[in-house]
C-alpha cells in the first residue's frame, strides 16, 4: 500500500503536476490524520470498556462484602437494643418490689452479654483503591464510599475498640462480681459455666447494683446511637451501590 502511494505521488511529480501533487499529498495526512484519530478512538472505547468492567467487578464484590458488614452490625445493634429494654425493667424491679420478675434470668443474661468489638471487612475496597477509586463514575457514589471506609468505619472502630472498651470491661467485672460464675462437673467430665442468680433478691437493692446498672447504660446510650448511625450510612452505600450494578 505504501509503495501504491509512493508510485502515485512520483509519478505526479515527474508530471510536474504540483497542484495536483499538494492536494494528493494533503488528502495523504487527511487519511492518516483519520486512521490516527480512529485508531485512539478505538483505544478510548477499549479502555472504558475495560474500566467498565472493572468497575463493575469491583461493586459487586462491595456490594457482598457490605451485605455481610450490615448484617453482622444488625446483630450487634440488636443485642444493644434488648440490653437497653433490659436495664429499664431490672431498674424498675430494683424500684418496686412487686414488679414481675418471670423475665428476670432473660434480663440479666441481656446485661450480662452486652458488649461490642468493632471489626470490619475492607479487603474489597483495598482492592478499588488499589485499580483507583476514580475507575467509579458516580461521583456521590465515589465520595461516600470514601467517606464510610476511609473515615467513618475507622472511627467507630477507635471509639468501640479503644474508647468505649474501658467502660464494658468494667461492667463484665462488676456483672461477675454482682452474679459469680458457678463451675459444674458435667458429662465426660466437662466444666460447665453458669451464672447464680439466685442471690437477686439480696443484691437488688446494693450500691453495686445499681452501679452495675449505671455502668450499664453508660455502655449502650454511647454505643448504640452510633451504631445505628453507621448502619445508616452502609444501608444507603449499599443501595447505591446496588442501583450502580443493576443500570
Amino acid at each position: 500500500m505504501i509503495s501504491f502511494f509512493r508510485k502515485i505521488r512520483q509519478k505526479l511529480l515527474s508530471q510536474n503536476r504540483v497542484t495536483r501533487y499538494l492536494v494528493y499529498a494533503l488528502g495523504e495526512i487527511l487519511l492518516v490524520v483519520i486512521g490516527i484519530l480512529i485508531a485512539l478512538q478505538i483505544n478510548n472505547w477499549n479502555e472504558s470498556r475495560k474500566d467498565g468492567a472493572y468497575e463493575l467487578e469491583m461493586l459487586s464484590e462491595i456490594n457482598r462484602e457490605l451485605l455481610s458488614e450490615i448484617e453482622d452490625k444488625q446483630s450487634a445493634l440488636n443485642i444493644f437494643i434488648m440490653a437497653e429494654r433490659s436495664l429499664n425493667e431490672l431498674l424498675n424491679m430494683r424500684i418496686d418490689n412487686e414488679y414481675p420478675r418471670d423475665s428476670l434470668e432473660q434480663h440479666l443474661n441481656n446485661l450480662g452479654t452486652v458488649g461490642l468489638f468493632f471489626p470490619y471487612s475492607d479487603g474489597a475496597y483495598e482492592a478499588l483503591k488499589s485499580g483507583g477509586v476514580d475507575k467509579i463514575q458516580n461521583e456521590k457514589l465515589r465520595n461516600d464510599l470514601i467517606r464510610l471506609y476511609s473515615y467513618n468505619f475507622k472511627l467507630m472502630s477507635i471509639y468501640v475498640n479503644e474508647l468505649a472498651r474501658p467502660d464494658m470491661l468494667e461492667k463484665f467485672e462488676l456483672f461477675y462480681r454482682v452474679f459469680p460464675q458457678q463451675l459444674t462437673p458435667g458429662p465426660d467430665g466437662v466444666i460447665i459455666e453458669s451464672l447464680d442468680y439466685s442471690t437477686f433478691e439480696e443484691v437488688v437493692h446494693t450500691d453495686e447494683f445499681m452501679e452495675l446498672i449505671e455502668v450499664g447504660n453508660d455502655v449502650v446510650s454511647s454505643v448504640k446511637p452510633r451504631l445505628q448511625g453507621i448502619l445508616r450510612q452502609m444501608n444507603e452505600v449499599q443501595r447505591l451501590v446496588e442501583n450502580e450494578i443493576s443500570k
